[in-house]
């Protein structure tokens, strides 16, 4: 019994379902590029997600004519994200966006709640100690509030909190 016991265990994952989470920026496309290969090699349902973070609160007083920006930066934004949908969908036919407002850090659990997120991947871009002590990682909140694995990505070659260090002449 111990023989099946262990090839149960050691059974092969299904990913059917993978939620990217991006902010538009460069850096979280390196995300985008782990989950496409992903979704390609296990045929899984590919879902981008954009959260418009509102700047602002009730409380916050803004001067006359600065209501537009917030309604010029989604819209700015829904149209990045359609354009990025559509290029992935040149890829990878099996895939769609979602655009949501609020707290990036609760739209992405509430996601991958949602569409029953197989795994999470997510880009962790490089920021240094300081910037890190002050906003804290958005993929540690995502990481211990959420059911499904999280996969947390960042372009190989570099280091968090660390200097880029020189390669010696060769002598």
């Amino acid at each position: 019994m111990e023989a099946k016991d262990e090839i149960s265990r050691l059974s092969p994952v299904a990913i059917k379902t993978i939620l990217v989470p991006t902010d538009l920026r460069p850096e979280s496309m390196i995300a985008l590029r782990y989950a496409l290969t992903l979704a390609r090699q296990f045929d899984a349902n590919l879902t981008l997600l954009h959260v418009l973070e509102e700047p602002y609160t009730s409380d916050t007083e803004l001067e006359p004519g600065s209501e537009e920006l917030p309604v010029l930066k989604k819209s700015n934004e829904e149209r990045e994200l359609a354009l990025l949908e559509e290029e992935l969908r040149s890829e990878y036919r099996n895939c769609r966006s979602c655009f949501r407002v609020g707290s990036p850090f609760r739209q992405i659990v509430h996601e991958a709640e949602n569409i029953k997120a197989s795994v999470i991947v997510i880009s962790s871009h490089s920021y240094g100690w300081l910037e890190r002590i002050l906003h804290g990682s958005g993929a540690d909140v995502i990481l211990h509030s959420t059911l499904c694995p999280v996969l947390v990505v960042k372009e190989p070659g570099t280091a968090q909190g660390s200097e880029p260090q020189e390669t010696p002449e060769p002598r």
